[in-house]
């Protein structure tokens, strides 16, 4: 069902039972059209004048696909005389504040907040960018509720978004490694990491259009049981002795007994453009560092974010998905 609250805080929540532990969302802005089943056009902030409202949904939906959006865009219901948004923006579901960047200039997220949701397992993450102020108080270690204020919807980036074009950049997905610091340090990026494990690059998402559509069709009660409902894209088995962060901070989704066992690879099993869906420890050592046991090119098509690649009849991790894997493994 849908609940409204109230007008201090309008967010819309979506629930399915009422036990005590039951799995709610709520929408990060006061925009009732997605609860009320309308269109892309209803909430969607499209990149700018002719372009398709699409360009503000989440995957190969930007520069005529070539171009990967990793969350939604959502534009506000209410301005002000001057073109300021004045939409509040709220916290998806329970969660603690991990990372707090204030500055308009540090991120092409702008002023952004990133919320971890350990009250699941797996843990996921949920991002609010480009907003033009964050609620007083909120700082990391900050306990939120779901449909608290987080701060007010705006243009705020490093780079230059229009004031008609203010929008919510929302996010909702998996963290990759608690060490991103010394995996970025090891590139050749000419820009210093201010954000620590909470940089963009370290954040996997999904498709939050998806995830919330098929929990409203009642299609998953827990975070486990919709990645468990994604295809699998490919499998990798990748030669590491090593008890990655993700494992350990994601049980449910490492399958297999890990105690007593002496591990020397890991088979990993990668959903729609590379969120990680589960992990399985292995005794069996191989020569090959990575290598790819199976591929399913079906659910691999959106080309600006493949994740195996060919040569020569030759399959082998993309670039993108080959990061991934660094970041994974990292010891």
């Amino acid at each position: 069902m849908i609940i409204r609250l109230s007008a201090i805080a309008i967010a819309f929540l979506f629930c399915h039972n009422l036990s005590a532990n039951f799995f709610t969302l709520a929408w990060p802005t006061p925009n009732p059209s997605f609860a009320k089943g309308l269109g892309y056009h209803t909430f969607l902030q499209k990149t700018g004048p002719g372009k398709e409202f699409s360009s503000g949904a989440f995957g190969c939906v930007r520069n005529n696909g070539y171009k990967f959006h990793e969350g939604l865009d959502l534009f506000p219901v209410r301005s002000s005389k001057q073109g300021h948004a004045e939409d509040s923006v709220f916290a998806v579901m329970d969660g603690t504040v991990s990372h707090v960047s204030y500055s308009a200039s540090a991120s092409a997220y702008g002023r952004y907040i990133v919320l971890e949701h350990k009250g699941f397992n797996p843990v996921l993450y949920s991002l609010y960018a480009h907003l033009a102020k964050i609620s007083d108080g909120l700082k990391v270690g900050s306990k939120v509720k779901i449909a608290q204020v987080l701060g007010k919807m705006g243009n705020s980036a490093s780079f230059h978004i229009p004031l008609s074009r203010s929008h919510l950049h929302f996010e909702v997905g998996l963290r990759l490694s608690d060490q991103f610091s010394k995996w970025y340090a090891r590139q050749s990026f000419k820009t210093k990491n201010k954000h620590g494990n909470f940089n963009g690059y370290n954040l996997v998402g999904f498709d939050p259009i998806h995830f919330y559509s098929s929990f409203q069709k009642m299609k998953f009660s827990s975070p486990k049981e919709y990645l468990n409902s994604l295809p699998v894209v490919t499998k990798i088995r990748v030669s590491a002795t090593n008890l990655p962060f993700f494992a350990r901070q994601n049980p449910s989704l490492t399958t297999g007994n890990i105690k007593g066992l002496s591990i020397k690879s890991w088979i990993c099993s990668f959903g729609p453009f590379g969120v990680p869906l589960r992990l399985e420890p292995s005794g069996l050592s191989t020569k090959e560092k990575i290598q790819v046991i199976s591929y399913n090119e079906q659910v691999d098509s959106d080309f600006c974010r493949k994740l195996i690649k060919k040569d020569k009849g030759k399959l082998s991790p993309s670039n993108q998905l080959e990061a991934y894997l660094e970041l994974i493994f990292l010891e």
